[in-house]
């Protein structure tokens, strides 16, 4: 027993500093709530996500008014990854959605919200999907309107085949995607994808609730994205998106 020890004490004295940033990490981890609150049908009394409201002042009025893409660098309130995500422990990740939609130009992006915008609106108006969060994971999935599965197949939002599929199929980027007749079929499937099966759970938020709607897509799944939530509403506040719910 007390060679035991002896030995214990060596270990911790040689490894000190780094089982105290591990501790400390531990500790810092269990104290962070991520609650996106979406127990869904079951509401557990924990402070909720904002959610966006007629006289929330950051939904501007007009749509036509001259709009100012925000970048993480000028003061966008955006964040994406968990608590270790803020160090490199392990090298660089390759860029997310997020970060090969800011490669695409801002012109091209415009385009793309001239001619979804109001597709985007109608969903919401059917369907009560914010129109932003359609918007959000069409640029993201379609890098723009500009991803190959757009060209070849119509697919806006990366819907794959699936055995529950029964319509046309493509392969496009090494991957079997559901193939559409026009854009706009491509994203009233998207409306019905989040409204049937277990993503109807969502209608419960508003249709103006981008962020509750997004945490839920993440939380249920869709897309198999564990950062679905963060690149979405990171997407809606850097083309303020909100704007067209």
């Amino acid at each position: 027993m007390k060679h035991s020890l002896t030995r214990l004490t060596a270990f911790v004295g040689r490894h000190w500093l780094r089982l105290g940033l591990i501790g400390c990490a531990l500790f810092l981890l269990s104290q962070k709530q991520v609650n996106f609150n979406v127990k869904l049908g079951h509401p557990d009394g924990s402070e909720p996500v904002p959610a966006l409201s007629p006289e929330s002042p950051t939904v501007p009025a007009p749509t036509d008014a001259p709009v100012t893409y925000y970048t993480d660098e000028g003061g966008a309130a955006v964040r994406s990854g968990g608590f270790f995500s803020r160090f490199n422990f392990f090298g660089g990740d390759e860029p997310d959605l997020f970060d090969r939609l800011t490669g695409v130009p801002d012109a091209e992006v415009e385009a793309f919200l001239t001619r979804f915008a109001h597709v985007a609106q109608a969903e919401q108006e059917k369907f009560g999907i914010p129109a932003s969060v359609i918007l959000a994971t069409g640029l993201l999935y379609s890098r723009g309107g500009q991803s190959a599965p757009v060209r070849e197949l119509n697919n806006y939002f990366y819907l794959s085949c699936g055995a529950d599929w029964q319509g046309a199929t493509g392969q496009s980027e090494g991957q079997c995607l559901r193939r559409y007749e026009s854009a706009w079929t491509s994203f009233r499937d998207f409306s019905l994808t989040l409204t049937g099966g277990e993503f109807s759970q969502l209608a419960q938020f508003g249709p103006r609730d981008y962020r509750r709607w997004s945490a839920g897509m993440q939380e249920l799944g869709l897309l198999g994205n564990d950062r679905l939530a963060s690149e979405i509403q990171r997407t809606i506040d850097r083309y303020q998106l909100f704007r067209f719910d």
